[in-house]
């Protein structure tokens, strides 16, 4: 509803000539000031409404007593009206969140099994948000982390995962994305079946064994072979396959809890490939990987792992 219907509404409020509905909408809208926060406006967009509703109200007074009826909730709609129209914007424009939203710690995992029969596993460190309403729109959006999906299938409601610049649309079948915040490139790897992926404008048909892997940075995409390992984590494994450092840091996080850093530049030029259980106590975990590529730690007093 748009500033100008909702002064419109007001008007015809105060007046009492708000249709029945209209005036259930008003009411309403006052008695939830104690849940809903009021959203003000600018002093001179006071100025102005304060000024319209006091035009309004004036010529009504004399003959106020032939619309008595619920004077006392006007008069407080038009006093609330004088702090800020925008609550009533708030209130009709954002209704109850239409999402589940689910998260996991670092170093945690979890699976959650969807009431049309689909499985999600989330992997350390993840967000997404599931459509509320998943009898009627089966969509799911990856916030930050990596999923793997088990689709159940259904012609006539297709699953849909966004992931940042990534759109994947299926029927049924299985499939993997990892989509953390902070990761150069994100990734679409199925298991199973079929799926349709947009990136950058571009719709790309991925088989079974297939994977889309899309570059933040360069706003490219690339289809290849799955790579292999790409589902291990579920048997709580962390591989690294030719990672950066940057992205090294970011996975260390979410699977150990832990924060690594460098000064180094032949540190921060290495490219990482080792598999560590998530199991394993963080800091060793790090000294192993450190020693794979020929390198040192050094835990710091305010718990960061240095790398030399």
């Amino acid at each position: 509803m748009e500033a100008k219907k909702i002064k419109q509404l007001f008007r015809q409020y105060l007046l009492g000539k708000a249709p029945e509905k209209e005036s259930e909408v008003v009411e309403n809208w006052y008695d939830s000031f104690d849940e809903v926060p009021v959203m003000l406006m600018g002093a001179e967009e006071e100025r102005l409404v304060r000024q319209e509703i006091w035009q309004n109200i004036q010529p009504q007074i004399s003959v106020a007593k032939s619309f008595y009826l619920r004077t006392a909730s006007r008069w407080a709609a038009a006093a609330v009206i004088l702090l800020g129209i925008g609550g009533l914007a708030y209130f009709l424009l954002n209704p109850s969140p239409s999402y589940t939203q689910i998260s996991t710690a670092d170093g945690e995992q979890r699976t959650i099994q969807m009431e049309d029969g689909s499985r999600l596993v989330l992997n350390a460190g993840s967000t997404v948000r599931i459509s509320a309403d998943f009898s009627r729109e089966r969509k799911l959006h990856i916030l930050d982390g990596e999923v793997f999906v088990d689709v159940k299938g259904d012609i006539q409601k297709p699953f849909i995962v966004e992931s940042g610049p990534l759109t994947t649309t299926v029927l049924g079948t299985s499939f993997n994305i990892s989509a953390y915040e902070g990761l150069q490139r994100l990734s679409v790897g199925v298991v199973s079946g079929k799926v349709s992926v947009k990136a950058a404008g571009k719709v790309n048909i991925l088989e079974k064994g297939r994977e889309l892997v899309y570059d933040r940075q360069l706003g490219t995409s690339s289809v290849a072979v799955l790579a292999p390992g790409t589902i291990e984590w579920q048997q709580g494994k962390l591989i690294l396959n030719d990672v950066s450092f940057d992205d090294m840091v970011v996975l260390m996080k979410k699977n150990f809890g832990i924060q690594i850093t460098s000064t180094e530049d032949h540190v921060k030029a290495t490219r990482y490939t080792t598999e560590l259980p998530t199991t394993m106590e963080p800091v060793k975990a790090a000294e192993v990987l450190a020693a794979i590529h020929r390198l040192k730690i050094k835990v710091n007093n305010n718990h960061q792992i240095l790398i030399y």
